[in-house]
């Protein structure tokens, strides 16, 4: 899956859009006005030592070099100025030259992961990656993964609730059309490739 575009709430959007790039690569992070909540996304890098260090000249690291054994991969997070939790991957299986390749990883906390899972399934034609389908899944590839959680489940390395606020997350697909995942006001825009 190939994630073009995610927008997120944020209490100041003005701020966060000042903290980040225009584009991570392939993909576009944008803000609209909306309450203070922690919402989480990932991006791929494609050389982890370089993009860690341009990391610490924007934030204070939560995590430097966390392994993901499982997922053949490594990863650092940080918070950005208004509270999102952002995670910098290098995945063996998604290599690249660049500093930034892509958002990869969206987070998008539920009423019913295992709902969200199976319309994810279906709907989308996304295949499970990771986890147990009830406090944790991870649905898609290396390339692009929604990560859904149940609302208030802390996120990793953090004592920070994931938020019900909606996101909006624009992904490549044949079909162009939006779904609502259910359990949640989160949009799914399929943008035809």
């Amino acid at each position: 899956m190939r994630i073009r575009e995610v927008v997120l709430p944020a209490a100041d959007p003005g701020a966060a859009a000042a903290f980040h790039p225009d584009a991570y690569g392939a993909s576009r992070v944008r803000f609209e006005p909306g309450p203070a909540v922690c919402s989480h996304f990932a991006v791929n890098v494609g050389r982890f030592d370089a993009a860690v260090d341009w990391a610490r000249t924007q934030a204070d690291l939560i995590e430097e070099d966390v392994p993901f054994e499982a997922w053949r991969a490594r990863a650092a997070y940080y918070f950005d100025p208004v509270g999102n939790l952002v995670e910098l991957i290098a995945r063996e299986r998604a290599p690249g030259d660049e500093l930034l390749l892509e958002v990869s990883e969206v987070g998008v906390p539920v009423a019913d992961v295992g709902a969200a899972v199976e319309f994810l399934e279906t709907e989308l034609g996304l295949p499970h990656f990771s986890g147990d389908r009830e406090s944790f899944s991870a649905v898609g590839d290396d390339h692009g993964l929604f990560i859904v959680v149940p609302v208030g489940r802390e996120w990793l390395f953090t004592d920070v609730p994931a938020s019900d606020a909606p996101v909006r997350v624009t992904i490549e697909g044949t079909e162009a059309r939006e779904l609502r995942l259910p359990g949640s006001a989160h949009v799914i825009e399929v943008a035809s490739s």
